[in-house]
């Protein structure tokens, strides 16, 4: 693993905050030079700690209107089964994200569609056609409050806090 500094981590958190911010205005935020910062950039890239860049598309604005989540319980725990489900959903543009969980499922899958029928048709033709799944339990979202995939980046030598945490009680 690649130790991070404070400049570091200033990098990482000004990224998530703009992917598209200028080398020389992402230098002036951390108090590099525009060459030291490039060179950072990429050896957090090459070291993987930057996985990509990439925009944040609205899903209305492609027509999808439904999200769920749809936990799915397979048949039996074996890496032949986790296989032959992993290799089936791959397949399916309509899964954003796959999550292996621990209790009584064993994924859970974040699925975007356009209607209802598009999902009716989704869960009996995509997912439970897949010989290895036992069953499969969907929720709607009706609503997201909070959607927000930034990570804590704290500064190197200090204790991550929660949002607010240094804010005065009275404005918490």
């Amino acid at each position: 693993m690649i130790d991070l500094d404070r400049i570091d981590r200033k990098i990482l958190a000004t990224l998530q905050q703009n992917g598209r911010i200028s080398n020389l205005e992402l230098a002036e935020a951390v108090g590099l030079s525009p060459t030291p910062c490039a060179r950072r950039i990429k050896r957090l890239e090459e070291a993987g700690v930057i996985e990509g860049y990439a925009a944040k598309i609205s899903p209305a604005a492609l027509g999808f209107s439904i999200c769920v989540m749809v936990s799915v319980k397979l048949a039996k725990q074996s890496p032949d089964a986790a296989e032959q489900f992993m290799t089936a959903i791959r397949a399916q543009p309509e899964i954003t994200e796959c999550l292996l969980v621990t209790g009584n499922v064993d994924y859970l899958l974040r699925v975007w569609v356009k209607d209802i029928e598009a999902l009716r048709s989704f869960i009996r033709e995509a997912l439970q056609a897949i010989p290895c799944v036992a069953e499969t339990s969907t929720m709607v979202i009706l609503e997201t409050q909070s959607s927000n995939r930034l990570l804590n980046v704290p500064v190197a030598g200090r204790k991550a806090r929660p949002r607010g945490a240094d804010l005065p009680a009275d404005r918490v």
